[in-house]
């Protein structure tokens, strides 16, 4: 099937997965990171002097430090140290970035309130849980996963008509059910829902959801790995199945289509959170990314026999639109 159909696509995959397949996905899910300037002019002062701001990280690398840059930039007052340099226990803000330093921050004595980002909601939910209580510290994030209702949107903009959706769920993707079910219901989507346990074959389940026109993959390692991410794109593609996968990376090496948030769009959402905060003194529950880019890979879409058209495009959602 490869040798001609796949001169040209598969050809591309296994260039990309040759290169760490899963960590440039994982980086992707991990949030897109596109380089922005921040804007000109010092932002104004959000949080209350009385409660320091903190932008905690605990690695170094480049994604990291592009991340920390824009915060800065953002949030000029706030320093940036790692969690084992927090030593007292007074109020204040922290940014925790990723899940290493949302884990770090967890285990400090410290109060206040901390906003997780670029962590996946499963990884979220896990650090949370795992945390001994009482706790003094008050946390909310944004997930570093897109929206499920974002992408079912997405997917039905593309078909424009009532399509079947097929989804593997793990253990550690369960907690997305509910929310995968209320947006199967506002976008008239047929969801399948397969559950696939440690001892299930990958071939196996795909072979289960192969009659549903789109696979949507979430963000979870153990399906796609490395292999078995390759291995996904190549079967999907074989039976003209489309994958709506869960970041730009991800799209370029051979899904339909996905959401995308920059790191711009992920810090209009923090300062959102933190202007409520200042305002009522609450911090609003954990959450989706709000803003959001819209990926498509044209030749995927050929080949699927799929126009995506400009409205598919427009569904993007940046900072300061409505």
């Amino acid at each position: 099937m490869c040798a001609r159909r796949a001169r040209h696509f598969p050809v591309r995959l296994q260039c990309i997965v040759s290169r760490s397949f899963w960590r440039l996905l994982s980086a992707a899910a991990i949030l897109i990171l596109l380089a922005t300037a921040p804007a000109s002019g010092a932002p104004p002062r959000i949080v209350k002097a009385e409660e320091p701001l903190h932008i905690v990280v605990e690695d170094d690398t480049d994604l990291t430090r592009h991340i920390v840059r824009e915060l800065q930039g953002a949030f000029p007052e706030a320093t940036v140290a790692p969690a084992a340099t927090i030593t007292r226990p007074s109020a204040a803000v922290y940014i925790a970035v990723g899940p290493s330093a949302l884990r770090a921050l967890m285990r400090r004595p410290v109060s206040g309130v901390a906003i997780a980002v670029f962590t996946a909601s499963h990884l979220y939910n896990e650090i949370v849980a795992g945390t001994p209580d009482p706790r003094r510290l008050i946390v909310t994030g944004i997930y570093a996963d897109p929206s499920p209702a974002d992408q079912l949107r997405l997917t039905a903009a593309i078909f424009k008509k009532r399509t079947a959706v097929a989804v593997l769920i793990t253990e550690r993707t369960a907690h997305l059910l509910p929310v995968l079910d209320a947006a199967a219901l506002q976008t008239d989507t047929d969801l399948q829902v397969e559950r696939v346990d440690s001892a299930d074959k990958l071939s196996r389940a795909l072979n289960r959801v192969s009659t549903a026109p789109v696979l949507l993959a979430l963000p979870d390692s153990s399906i796609y790995s490395a292999q078995a991410a390759r291995q996904i794109l190549l079967s999907t593609y074989r039976r003209n199945q489309a994958v709506v996968g869960f970041s730009e990376s991800f799209v370029n090496a051979g899904a339909l289509a996905s959401t995308y948030s920059t790191v711009e769009d992920i810090i209009a959402q923090v300062r959102e959170m933190l202007v409520e905060y200042g305002a009522s003194g609450r911090l609003p529950s954990p959450q989706f990314p709000k803003y959001f880019r819209v990926a498509t890979n044209d030749h995927v879409a050929r080949s699927l026999n799929l126009l995506v058209d400009d409205t598919v495009r427009q569904l993007a959602r940046k900072p300061g639109s409505k």
